[in-house]
C-alpha cells in the first residue's frame, strides 16, 4: 500500500513549522496572506476557465453560423483546447522543480490573454482553433498553481469550504459573460456577434494581468523539489479508482459545456437569447454548489460528496433532452451546482492526502490523465451528432459516464477525517 504523507495540519503544526524550511509557494502562513492575494489568485482563475473555456461553449452557435461549422468541427474546439491543456500540464508538471509557481502562473497568464487575443480577430477555422489552444496550453500553468496557493496550512477540515469558495468566484464570472454578451450584442445591434465578446474579455485579462505582476514584484517562491511526473500518482491512495473517476468527469464535463446551447438551439429551436442567459444561470448554480458542497464535504467526506454531485450530474444530460425550456433552466442551474463542484472537490481529495509541497505534482499527474478523455469526449459528442443529425445519443451517452463516475467516487477511501 502507498504510504501516506501527512499534510502536517494537527494542532502542533504551527509550532514545528517554524523550524522546517520555506513553503514552496512561500507562503509562510495562512494568516500572512492578505485576502486580496487570494481573489487575486481567483481572478487568474477567472481568466483560464471563464475566458479561456467557459466562453467559447457560449458564442459556439453564434460562431458556428458565422463560420459555417460542422457538429464535429465544433467538438474539435473544445478538444483542441484540453489537448493544449493536456500539453500545458505535462510542462508545467516538468518544470515545477525547475521554475517558481509565481513565474508558471505569469506564463500562463501571458498565453491565455494572447490566444484570447486571437480569438477575438479570428476570421477563419484555422485562427479559431490556434486561439482556442492558446488558450487551454495557457491554463494549465495557472490551474495547477492555484489551489496549493489558497490551501497552504489550510486545516483539511476547511480546506473543502476553501476551495469552494475559490471555484465561486470563477462562476460568478460565468454569470457576468452572458449578461455581457448580450449586452453588448444588444448594443452592437448583432445577435450573432462574437469576436467581441473576446476582445472585451482580453482588455479584462490584461488589467488582471497587470495588477498581478505590481502585488507578486516582490515574490520569492521556489521551484518544487525533484519527483515530479506522472509517477507522482503513487502517492495518492485508490489512485485507480481516483484516475477513473476525473476521467469520466472529465470526457462529461468537455462534452456537457460544448454542444448545450448547440442543442437547445438546433435539436429543439430555443432562442439563442434565452440559451446565452442559460449560462448566466448555470454560473449563479456554480456559486451555490461550490460553496455548499465544499462545506459538505467537511462534513461527511470528499468521496461521498463526489459520488452525490456527479449522480445529480447525470439527471441533467436527461433533462437536457427533454427539449422544454423549463428542464433546460433546471439542467443549467443543476449542473452549474454540481459539475463546477467537481474540480475543486477532487482537488481537495489530493490535498488531503499529501504534503503542500507535493500537491502541484500529483494533482499535475492526475490532470495528465484527465486530458485524453476531455480531448476524446467532444470529438465523439460532436460525430455522434452528425451522424444521427441530433445531440440525443451525445446526452444520452455523457449520462451513462456520469453514472459511471459516480459508482467510482462512492469506492474512494474516506481519508480527510484521518489528519
Amino acid at each position: 500500500m502507498t504510504q501516506r504523507i501527512d499534510p502536517e495540519n494537527n494542532a502542533n503544526s504551527s509550532s514545528r513549522g517554524k523550524n522546517q524550511s520555506p513553503s514552496v509557494f512561500a507562503i509562510h502562513a495562512v494568516l500572512d496572506m492578505s485576502w486580496s492575494r487570494v481573489v487575486l489568485i481567483t481572478l487568474a482563475g477567472v481568466v483560464s476557465h471563464t475566458f479561456g473555456r467557459g466562453t467559447m461553449p457560449l458564442l459556439l452557435p453564434a460562431i458556428a453560423d458565422d463560420l459555417g461549422l460542422s457538429a464535429t468541427t465544433s467538438g474539435a474546439t473544445g478538444s483542441v483546447n484540453m489537448a493544449a491543456y493536456l500539453c500545458g500540464v505535462v510542462a508545467v508538471t516538468y518544470l515545477a522543480s525547475r521554475v517558481s509557481p509565481a513565474v508558471l502562473l505569469k506564463c500562463g497568464l501571458w498565453i491565455v490573454s494572447s490566444g484570447l487575443l486571437c480569438l477575438g480577430t479570428a476570421s477563419n477555422t484555422t485562427q479559431l482553433m490556434i486561439g482556442t489552444g492558446l488558450a487551454g496550453l495557457g491554463g494549465a500553468g495557472i490551474w495547477l498553481t492555484m489551489p496549493v496557493i489558497a490551501t497552504a496550512n489550510v486545516p483539511v477540515s476547511k480546506r473543502g469550504a476553501v476551495m469552494g469558495a475559490l471555484t465561486a468566484t470563477m462562476a460568478v464570472g460565468s454569470i457576468i459573460v452572458p449578461f455581457a454578451t448580450s449586452a453588448l450584442r444588444s448594443v452592437i445591434d448583432d445577435v450573432g456577434a462574437w469576436r467581441e465578446i473576446w476582445l472585451l474579455e482580453t482588455a479584462s485579462a490584461a488589467v488582471i494581468l497587470g495588477v498581478l505582476y505590481f502585488v507578486l514584484r516582490g515574490d520569492i517562491s521556489t521551484p518544487l523539489p525533484l519527483g515530479a511526473g506522472i509517477k507522482a500518482i503513487n502517492r495518492l491512495q485508490a489512485w485507480k479508482t481516483a484516475v477513473f473517476f476525473y476521467m469520466a468527469f472529465a470526457f462529461v464535463a468537455a462534452s456537457w459545456f460544448q454542444f448545450f446551447g448547440l442543442s437547445l438551439e438546433n435539436d429543439h429551436n430555443m432562442s439563442r437569447e434565452f440559451t446565452t442567459h442559460l449560462w448566466a444561470l448555470m454560473g449563479m448554480g456554480g456559486v451555490v454548489g461550490a460553496v455548499i458542497f465544499g462545506r459538505l464535504s467537511d462534513r461527511v467526506g470528499r468521496p461521498r460528496t463526489m459520488c452525490l454531485v456527479t449522480a445529480l450530474g447525470a439527471t441533467t444530460c436527461l433533462l437536457v433532452l427533454v427539449g422544454e425550456m423549463w428542464a433546460a433552466a433546471l439542467a443549467s442551474a443543476l449542473y452549474g451546482t454540481t459539475g463546477m463542484a467537481v474540480p475543486p472537490l477532487t482537488a481537495a481529495f489530493v490535498r488531503d492526502q499529501v504534503a503542500e509541497q507535493d500537491f502541484t505534482a500529483v494533482f499535475g499527474a492526475m490532470t495528465i490523465f484527465y486530458g485524453p478523455a476531455s480531448v476524446l469526449g467532444p470529438i465523439t459528442g460532436g460525430v455522434l451528432a452528425d451522424l444521427t443529425d441530433s445531440y440525443f445519443l451525445t446526452y444520452l451517452l455523457l449520462a451513462v459516464i456520469f453514472a459511471f463516475a459516480s459508482v467510482a467516487a462512492w469506492r474512494l477511501p474516506n481519508l480527510e477525517r484521518s489528519t
